[in-house]
């Protein structure tokens, strides 16, 4: 008998939470295992390592969710992030979210076999999103934080910021172009690429560049 997929539900909103749950629950391979309303609760309770941690964002607040998706990797690195977008955000957003490590979303419109054929996606190890975010996010090279840490193992959890430097670095770009790519100063990149290097234990941008390339 297969295993079924664990589910953890992060929503504020009863109504939206169990319509979710609904979904989920007359099939015979997936199992709802929490719900949850805040984000405190959902970081504790991923002692329960749920294969797929679904979350609107509004329930973040003023929390960043690059500073949450680093809790999950940081706590339960099997869990998979997917978003239940009652608000749509940008382009933007949704391919930096890929970026820090969102395996998909959802919206609250989308029909129920929509919303199991993303969770079973992702569960497979697919992304699900829309082709035009999948196109954009795939355009240049991205770190995800979870493969830095299967290339690095014992590396210190970068930054949102650190990541995006390294990203560059890798791409070929030099301090002078993250700088105008970032609007900061080349004192401000040199500060941030030195707290990466020393994470990644190397003295060096060639250094580093040798160092992920040949994982």
């Amino acid at each position: 008998m297969m295993d079924k997929i664990r589910i953890m539900l992060v929503e504020n909103d009863p109504v939206h939470q169990q319509e979710m749950a609904a979904v989920f629950a007359a099939q015979s391979d997936i199992e709802v295992i929490s719900m949850v309303t805040t984000r405190e609760t959902a970081v504790k309770q991923l002692s329960t390592v749920p294969d797929i941690l679904f979350l609107n964002p509004v329930v973040l607040k003023e929390h960043t969710f690059s500073r949450f998706i680093r809790s999950v990797h940081t706590k339960s690195p099997h869990t998979r992030v997917m978003l239940y977008l009652t608000d749509v955000p940008s382009d933007e957003s949704l391919i930096s979210d890929i970026r820090l490590g969102m395996r998909g979303y959802v919206k609250h419109t989308d029909s129920p076999d929509i919303v199991l054929k993303a969770a079973r996606a992702v569960h497979e190890g697919e992304i699900w999103a829309e082709r035009r975010i999948l196109e954009k996010a795939i355009a240049k090279p991205m770190i995800l934080p979870e493969t830095l840490q299967v290339q690095v193992p014992g590396l210190s959890p970068l930054t949102n910021r650190e990541t995006e430097m390294l990203t560059m670095v890798l791409q070929g770009a030099s301090n002078r172009e993250i700088a105008s790519r970032s609007s900061i100063s080349e004192r401000t990149v040199k500060t941030h690429l030195y707290r990466v290097y020393r994470k990644l234990k190397v003295k060096s941008r060639t250094k580093a560049i040798a160092l992920l390339s040949q994982q």
